[in-house]
């Protein structure tokens, strides 16, 4: 199961309006990067979709709260393994729940998690992959953002996207070729600010 942006509405007005500090927009922000990545462990973990958006609304409910981010330093980077533990603790508190579970590991024993796979990690390159591409709106024009994205992130057949945009294959080759140097600069930029980010209100 890929990453995908989350996008449940009511879900992110609950978590914006329990936030205890920092700024709205700030942690707008903060849940728009860091939801998905968190949903996506959930179901990965086995969890259906109501109970990982319900597990999404209580990681977000518990980094809001004082103290929220304790244990996490930004110097020190490496966020996506704290914050991956963070939300391994909280699957297996909903698998206990649920009775489904395995023996649990505990905050006490977080050794006892499985070591990161090459399958968690690619949804870390997922986040950071979304949050390159909302950042290379910003970097080409309209048009060149969706050809590209019907192209590259889509995958669309070369001779669709000509159809499409009314564009030659020549057009069509430089287009994705300026625009892919771009968002291989963004998405390294992106991984780099997503590991050691500034937690809203600290």
């Amino acid at each position: 199961m890929n990453y995908r942006p989350f996008h449940n509405e009511e879900t992110r007005s609950s978590v914006l309006a329990g936030v205890r500090s920092g700024t709205e927009e700030a942690w707008g922000r903060f849940f728009d990067i860091y939801a998905g990545y968190v949903f996506s462990l959930a179901r990965r973990g086995g969890l259906s979709v109501d109970d990982s958006d319900d597990l999404v609304q209580t990681v977000f409910a518990e980094l809001s709260a004082p103290g929220g981010f304790g244990g996490y330093v930004r110097e020190k980077g490496a966020f996506r393994i704290w914050l991956r533990r963070r939300i391994l603790w909280r699957i297996a508190d909903a698998q206990r729940r649920l009775a489904s579970a395995p023996p649990i590991p505990t905050i006490d024993n977080p050794d006892a998690f499985p070591a990161p796979d090459a399958a968690l990690d690619e949804e870390w390159i997922e986040t950071a992959r979304a949050e390159a591409l909302r950042r290379l709106r910003s970097f080409v024009s309209p048009e060149h953002f969706a050809v590209f994205h019907a192209s590259v992130i889509e995958g669309l057949p070369t001779e669709d996207v000509m159809r499409l945009y009314r564009i030659s294959r020549d057009n069509l080759y430089q287009i994705r070729k300026r625009v892919k140097a771009v968002f291989a600069d963004l998405l390294k930029a992106a991984l780099a600010d997503i590991d050691a980010p500034q937690p809203p209100g600290q």
